[in-house]
């Protein structure tokens, strides 16, 4: 009798003397705040026209040179054959530079646009930051990394509606690539 009461008395003190560590939790869908947000589809539409410019510059190069091609070959029979591999040289120089000079300017539209929208999550996070601070909220997960969730506990459209709110000014600046 006396061991149980011992064992009853432990299970009580353990029982009441332990705390309750639960912690808040929510998830948000950070790829709709981005796409979906004012400023988001400010950014996509910015640097999708920026691509299809590109593009349309590009086409016009590529007809430029495809008549050069067209022109050069005609003459292939009039010119005289160490003039016409001068002209030859010339003109796959003039294509490589080209292929070069492209490759450059895609390469130079992905990494501004990388950089901005890392400076628009970098403002999101401040906004997230501030969201976890005023809702006592002690984790936010991407819905993206989870499996599954309770649809109360999804924070996108609240968070959306904040990202609207307070970042309703950025600039889409030149980045200096070189």
């Amino acid at each position: 009798m006396n061991k149980f009461n011992n064992y009853i008395l432990i299970i009580i003190i353990i029982f009441f003397s332990t705390k309750s560590y639960a912690q808040n939790i929510v998830y948000a869908n950070l790829d709709i705040i981005i796409k979906d947000s004012n400023v988001g589809k400010k950014i996509i539409i910015y640097f999708d026209e920026e691509k299809k410019k590109l593009i349309d510059q590009i086409k016009k190069e590529e007809k430029i040179l495809k008549e050069k091609e067209k022109s050069l070959v005609s003459q292939k029979n009039i010119l005289q054959e160490d003039e016409y591999l001068k002209l030859v040289e010339n003109l796959k120089i003039e294509i490589n530079e080209f292929n070069i000079s492209n490759q450059n300017k895609s390469k130079k539209i992905n990494v501004e646009n990388d950089q901005v929208t890392k400076s628009f999550l970098n403002e999101i996070n401040k906004i997230l930051k501030q969201f976890a601070e005023t809702n006592n909220i002690d984790i936010i997960l991407s819905s993206n990394q989870m499996l599954i969730g309770k649809s109360k506990l999804d924070m996108t459209q609240e968070l959306m509606k904040m990202v609207n709110e307070k970042i309703n000014k950025f600039e889409i600046k030149k980045w200096a690539i070189n």
